[in-house]
């Protein structure tokens, strides 16, 4: 084996195993009834001490990216970038949406149900894995800006017990407040909304809240949202993404590898009630096309910043709503594959993601030129 593939082996595997959105869990079961409508977040603040301080979105220090507050802000692009740009006849120039990034969860080890903003060593881990590795993803279609928020530990995801309520809540409360300040700054600029895992839960929220079905959904190029497992009945108006131009939509997946469901959603294709998860291809954007072949795949983004060989990934749509990705189609890929592929669901579609973003900012620029020519 060359000294070369070996390394790209090596890469992808840290890729996979951890390097952009910590350990993978099951998503956050839905709250029952009894817990959501019986019991706020004041009762349970109690049992949470000590929670730490909010966070005030005014001042540069709660924000991981915020090219407002300091214009110099831009995230880099991972090496091998320019010379894809090249290759696709882009320059690559920001566009003029305004991204709002939410990272997943970094709060791995420790006591404490949230994340304190002081903390410098959890802050340059956001910064080294999500921010870089996730964010940049966006980064072409404007500015991008990613809050620091007092995320929720990652055991919330295996008990989801009030505690992993009430400790999710005080997370959405900072995000919600972050997101409020990055509206007063965006000047009816169109926004992209994108996260991974915690942050695509706290994300969904934020559609329903400030999106679906109000003035403010005119505004919106596409929500990327994966990781997180999201139904149809969550939204009354806001559609998935069905095609790769289609905006004003949600685009969301979960990656496991070909033939693997995890236990929960056995659990509930059990249930009388169940509908499958709602999904968009990260690489087709085609509700037509369920299947991508490798071709398709325009590569991944290694743990050094730098892009891979494309097509490197195969994967296909199942029938419950996941996406089932084939052995990665390098030697050794068969050794590579695994059941769970969580943490890559950004970093191994990198590229499809970056260039589908450019073209979903474009099409909502040339549908509002056109809206204000024929007014």
């Amino acid at each position: 084996m060359s000294s070369s593939v070996s390394r790209f082996l090596h890469a992808l595997t840290l890729v996979v195993v951890g390097v952009s959105s910590g350990l993978a869990q099951r998503p956050f079961p839905e709250v029952p009834e009894s817990e959501s409508n019986t019991r706020d977040a004041n009762e349970w603040r109690t049992t949470l001490d000590p929670i730490p301080e909010a966070p005030d979105y005014g001042d540069l220090s709660a924000w991981a990216l915020n090219p407002h507050l300091d214009a110099s802000q831009r995230l880099p692009h991972p090496k091998g970038f320019a010379r894809r740009m090249q290759e696709v006849g882009s320059d690559g120039q920001d566009m003029l949406a305004e991204v709002f990034f939410i990272h997943p969860t970094m709060l791995l080890e420790g006591p404490a149900w949230n994340a304190e903003l002081e903390d410098e060593k959890m802050n340059e881990s956001v910064d080294v894995w999500p921010i870089r590795h996730q964010a940049s993803a966006f980064s072409g279609a404007g500015r991008v800006f990613a809050p620091r928020y007092r995320q929720a530990h990652v055991r919330i995801f295996s008990l989801g017990d009030s505690l992993s309520w009430a400790a999710a809540e005080i997370a959405y409360q900072d995000v919600k407040a972050a997101f409020l300040k990055f509206l007063e700054w965006s000047d009816d600029r169109p926004i992209v909304l994108a996260g991974h895992s915690q942050g695509s839960f706290h994300g969904r929220r934020l559609l329903q809240e400030f999106f679906d079905g109000t003035a403010l959904s005119e505004r919106l190029v596409a929500a990327y949202l994966p990781g997180m497992d999201m139904y149809a009945r969550e939204f009354d108006s806001l559609p998935l993404c069905l095609e790769p131009t289609q905006t004003g939509c949600l685009c969301t997946w979960m990656t496991y590898g070909n033939g693997y469901l995890p236990a929960w959603l056995l659990r509930k294709m059990n249930e009388p009630e169940f509908t499958p998860v709602l999904i968009t291809h990260p690489v087709t954007w085609n509700a037509a096309e369920l299947s991508s072949d490798y071709a398709d795949h325009l590569g991944v983004v290694r743990p050094s910043f730098r892009l891979s060989k494309a097509r490197a990934m195969k994967g296909q749509i199942t029938p419950e709503g996941v996406l089932w990705v084939d052995a990665p189609k390098v030697l050794g890929g068969k050794v590579l594959q695994r059941d769970n592929w969580h943490s890559g669901d950004i970093n191994l579609f990198w590229v499809n993601i970056h260039e589908n973003v450019l073209t979903r900012t474009a099409e909502w620029a040339a549908n509002s030129k056109k809206a204000s020519t024929n007014k």
